[in-house]
């Protein structure tokens, strides 16, 4: 049986951690970009980076980072692909496709502390704490797959979006 301090502790830190993963999801806004003609694949193609809540999209050999396609709640990132309709729809998939995968993990990570932090206050693992925290793990692992999806189609967004500097 575990220690009732130690469970505190734990169901505390998963709420201080789904606090700051909530206030952090909420970034600004994808801007769109205008590409004029001046624009080189060295310093206007996209690509992607991996960041702590989610997916970044950066421009050019700089990296500088436009846009996030966020884990925990997904920013618009359509005005991105404004200026190209096949790269817009992949956006707009992957971005409805990352919404849905956000919303599962949001959920996952409340049931899952919801009973931690019940268990904490009962000093035991119940039935309905076991439930909450095995229906939080599911929705979390049913979430996974849409997260890769979404990694997918914004990446053939991105390819649609370099395509206009190939020669």
């Amino acid at each position: 049986m575990l220690d009732c301090r130690t469970i505190r502790r734990v169901a505390a830190g998963a709420a201080f951690f789904a606090g700051a993963i909530s206030i952090a999801g909420f970034a600004e806004p994808a801007r769109a970009q205008t590409i004029d003609a001046a624009c080189t694949y060295e310093s206007c193609a996209l690509s992607l980076a991996p960041v702590w809540n989610g997916l970044a999209i950066t421009r050019g050999i700089s990296q500088r980072q436009i846009a996030n396609l966020g884990y925990f709640w997904p920013s618009d990132i359509r005005p991105v692909f404004a200026d190209n309709a096949a790269a817009l729809e992949a956006a707009d998939e992957a971005l409805q496709t990352r919404t849905v995968a956000a919303v599962l993990t949001d959920a996952g990570l409340l049931l899952l502390g919801t009973g931690l932090a019940r268990a904490a206050f009962q000093r035991e693992f119940d039935n309905f704490a076991r439930v909450l925290m095995y229906s939080g793990t599911a929705s979390i692992g049913i979430s996974v797959p849409l997260h890769f999806a979404a990694d997918g189609m914004l990446n053939r967004a991105i390819w649609w979006h370099n395509r206009r500097y190939s020669r």
